[in-house]
């Protein structure tokens, strides 16, 4: 509508929804680069839509519309692991994996025989001899209760011929045992052109724009947006740590990311001069562009005195309001030991009036931490 032209703040909305930069270089046309089935930019270039996509877009984001997920899971070398993870997803021959070329199979034989023809191409075509995986798993999904099974598995399933038909062949099984469905996803890394299926981050984002992309095509409401884009600055913890970590305490050990953390945080609060790591700054700095370029969409949506505009300004007041610290869990922990730390000096303070200090069991108002 030509009377919602110029309402939103584009330029700073672009930054601050932002994809991550780069994705796998392309050496000698020997390795694949994801390219977006949906909303925004190829690897690389920047994103780019109108007003009424834009909407569409922030409405999701403040309203907390589903993220999906995407992430590799693994990685499998030679013909015996592949045809052992083929076996794993079709949990034994009880399930039935799609293939590529639209195959259906639930006999244990013929999924051996398609991890052959993976490793084969793969050796054919791997000139050095070096190890390298002959496929990737991946594991497609969106939070419990977010859309039913079978919606899932049709996105998914057109997710892969956008990313995969023609170049790299792969295997596709619907789990439903779970708390929520989920389709794992099995790639071949060779694809039948030469060249290898090796995403890289910025990939991974495109990859979650394609299959959001594919949700909302078929009615729900799934967003794909970088964590920093909601205003998440603390680094998630990796799942091979936790893996580690769990395998280690099986055999009596931790990895002791807590601890770790806790260090961390120690040595801030005892350092004599406190200064905050150049990428802590760095991170507020983001959040604080980011929050202003909601702040300003709240504003222009609020002056054109429109209910449903109205309405959307106040969801985003509201997003900004839960948008967490832009602290790491450094910081964070060192904040709460300082806090601490001065409890006890608060509670004995002598008033200035010459009475006695404050009592925690006596409501005092605000805390002056505030």
């Amino acid at each position: 509508m030509r009377e919602e032209e110029g309402v939103l703040p584009l330029p700073s909305l672009m930054e601050a929804w932002r994809p991550p930069a780069g994705g796998k270089r392309t050496l000698r046309g020997a390795y694949v680069r994801i390219k977006p089935g949906g909303s925004g930019g190829g690897a690389g270039r920047p994103m780019s839509m109108g007003q009424a996509e834009a909407r569409a877009k922030l409405e999701r984001i403040v309203r907390k519309a589903p993220e999906v997920m995407v992430k590799v899971s693994g990685k499998q070398y030679g013909a015996h692991h592949v045809a052992e993870h083929f076996g794993y997803v079709a949990r034994h021959g009880k399930l039935a994996v799609r293939s590529s070329e639209g195959e259906v199979i639930t006999e244990p034989g013929r999924l051996k025989a398609i991890a052959q023809d993976w490793a084969m191409l793969d050796e054919a075509m791997n000139e050095h001899g070096r190890e390298r995986p002959t496929s990737l798993s991946l594991v497609l999904s969106m939070p419990g209760g977010s859309t039913d099974a079978e919606t899932l598995h049709d996105a998914a399933q057109a997710f892969a011929r956008i990313l995969f038909e023609g170049s790299h062949g792969y295997m596709l099984a619907l789990h439903t045992d779970t708390d929520h469905p989920h389709v794992h996803l099995t790639v071949a890394t060779e694809g039948a052109d030469g060249r290898r299926f090796n995403p890289r981050k910025a990939d991974l984002h495109h990859m979650r724009e394609t299959f959001a992309h594919e949700l909302r095509a078929r009615g729900v409401a799934a967003e794909a947006t970088p964590r920093r884009a909601r205003g998440h600055v603390q680094k998630r913890v990796r799942s091979p740590a936790l893996h580690l970590d769990a395998r280690l305490g099986a055999e009596g050990r931790r990895l002791n990311l807590e601890q770790l953390n806790e260090l961390r945080a120690q040595s801030f609060v005892r350092g004599a001069d406190q200064e905050r790591r150049a990428e802590d700054v760095m991170a507020l700095a983001r959040q604080k562009q980011i929050r202003g370029a909601y702040a300003e969409a709240a504003v222009a949506l609020a002056g054109t005195g429109k209910p449903d505009d109205h309405a959307l300004s106040n969801d985003i007041a509201g997003f900004l309001a839960d948008m967490p610290p832009a602290v790491s869990r450094r910081l964070a922990r060192a904040r709460e030991i300082l806090q601490a730390a001065r409890r006890p000096q608060d509670r004995t303070r002598p008033a200035q009036d010459g009475s006695a200090g404050t009592d925690e069991r006596q409501p005092q108002g605000r805390d002056r931490e505030r």
